[in-house]
């Protein structure tokens, strides 16, 4: 099973979204510069605009998304969706991306995207729980209900804010270790995983059975 490097290649060129769904034949030529015209004028994400419009559906949407990277379409409404690897809700908001199922026997880990994969996410996830792990796509849908039932669990655990911490504003080397020695003190500890993603410094405090994560805006 394939694990992916710090810096892959997201930057390989793809067919845009409109083009492809104009070549499959689920978006007229004219429906496609109608589209392009909204997105100048008022910004948004192209694939979301057609399907506010009606032009084609989330779901064809997302089956063109996972064709343009390769990837499978993950029904959540078909599977019973579970995960016992915890991720920061911080990131999945950010990268609309969701952990959906773990398969103990083979240490794999499926991860849902709804705009793109985000292979340097997916090697940071590996770095932080040492699973293998698989990317696929989701429908937004399926991605706000699976978060949603995400967060609940969390809260209802007590868990939504005693595992997770952020820290927005750029701190110093200096200032993050001193931050860091001092939560790993209080929380006694028995180890830090560290790494480093996109603009995102994230360092897993290991505390017995519980882990405790801090994310620190880098720049």
């Amino acid at each position: 099973m394939r694990t992916w490097g710090p810096d892959p290649a997201n930057r390989v060129e793809r067919m845009p979204l409109g083009l492809m769904l104009v070549s499959q034949g689920l978006l007229t030529s004219s429906e496609f510069q109608d589209v392009m015209g909204e997105q100048k004028e008022s910004g948004g994400e192209i694939g979301e605009l057609l399907v506010r419009r009606g032009s084609v559906s989330e779901k064809q949407v997302t089956a063109v998304r996972a064709t343009q990277w390769g990837c499978p379409v993950f029904s959540a409404a078909q599977y019973q969706v579970q995960s016992k690897i915890n991720i920061p809700s911080a990131f999945m908001r950010l990268y609309s991306m969701i952990p959906l199922h773990y398969v103990n026997a083979t240490n794999l880990l499926l991860v849902g995207f709804v705009h793109n994969v985000e292979y340097g996410l997916l090697y940071a996830i590996e770095k932080m729980t040492g699973c293998k792990t698989e990317p696929c796509f989701v429908t937004p849908s399926d991605f706000r209900i699976q978060l949603q039932e995400i967060e609940q669990a969390k809260e209802e655990n007590g868990e939504s804010t005693a595992r997770e911490l952020e820290f927005e504003s750029v701190h110093s080397s200096v200032e993050m270790a001193r931050i860091l020695c001092n939560y790993g003190a209080h929380l006694e500890a028995d180890e830090a995983i560290i790494e480093k993603f996109k603009e995102h410094l994230w360092t897993r405090l290991k505390c017995g059975p519980k882990d405790v994560d801090l994310l620190f805006k880098v720049g």
